[in-house]
């Protein structure tokens, strides 16, 4: 039954009871209350009709759940990103570790390619970092940083000024290798590889059959390598570092020299005509 219906009914109960000269009720004002004084039986009555009102009403609201579903609104959590307190470095191609940032400072190790090592600085550019070195990390030694990635904070990092420039160490090996043929004389050359830091510019060579107590002497500002007839071929100004050249000297033998003890002697220097620094080494070999 509809709440209105019901109203309607409580209300015509109220007006029966009224018709039917009910006693009213009167109110502490001295004013009549219109509530009229309705015995048991109308109040069973109406409580009866008002309770089954109230049930139908009740079990009109909707059970389906689906009725009553809310949908909540959720808040995505802000995605967080662990930065790792030290930094480290990996290398996509194996790259030396120096004395300071640069091929002319001295070779201390290197960061291979799957490894990784601890950055302990870096350089004022940001191109060069200092690691701990992964085979020895009691030593700290500088990474070019073409092939670098570095991971986790590096804004705390301290900024390493290069180390002083080291002095070049000057150096060359030297051995026989080849002779030449020509009119009246021979031509004995020498392998010369420049295995030091500094560049040599020229060179004075004396060489000694001891067998048959003959020797030659040479001097040049360049480096020129011969063919077998004591033709030279090749001419370099210069051995800079790492670079191989030829030395040679001509000597004049009484007969051959095949057997013979030689002492071969052979000056280099980094100025023309034999100035500037200078370094000696002399070899034995038999021809």
């Amino acid at each position: 039954m509809p709440v209105k219906k019901a109203m309607t009914l409580a209300y015509c109960i109220l007006l029966i009871a009224s018709g039917c000269n009910l006693p009213l009720a009167i109110s502490p004002g001295g004013g009549e209350n219109l509530t009229p004084q309705i015995g048991p039986e109308l109040t069973m009555l109406y409580s009866t009709v008002m309770t089954e009102e109230a049930m139908a009403t009740m079990r009109s609201v909707p059970t389906n759940s689906s009725e009553f579903s809310v949908t909540p609104t959720l808040t995505p959590m802000p995605t967080l990103t662990f930065t790792p307190m030290v930094a480290m470095v990996s290398v996509s191609k194996e790259t030396n570790c120096r004395t300071g940032p640069g091929s002319n400072y001295d070779l201390l190790g290197a960061l291979k390619v799957g490894e990784s090592a601890q950055v302990v600085g870096r350089n004022a550019s940001g191109d060069t970092w200092v690691i701990k070195l992964p085979s020895n990390p009691a030593i700290t030694c500088w990474l070019w940083g073409y092939y670098a990635t570095v991971t986790g904070n590096t804004n705390e990092l301290m900024v390493f000024s290069p180390p002083a420039t080291p002095t070049p160490v000057p150096d060359f090996t030297f051995s026989y290798y080849f002779w030449g043929v020509g009119p009246g004389y021979g031509c004995y050359m020498f392998d010369v590889t420049n295995t030091g830091g500094l560049k040599w510019e020229s060179y004075s060579l004396t060489a000694q059959d001891i067998t048959q107590g003959i020797s030659g002497s040479s001097s040049a500002n360049s480096f020129i390598t011969y063919d077998n007839w004591c033709t030279p071929t090749v001419t370099q100004s210069d051995l800079t570092p790492g670079e191989n050249g030829t030395a040679s000297v001509v000597m004049i033998l009484a007969s051959s020299a095949s057997g013979d003890h030689f002492q071969a002697t052979l000056t280099l220097c980094s100025q023309d005509n034999q100035a500037g620094t200078c370094i000696t080494k002399t070899i034995n070999f038999i021809f």
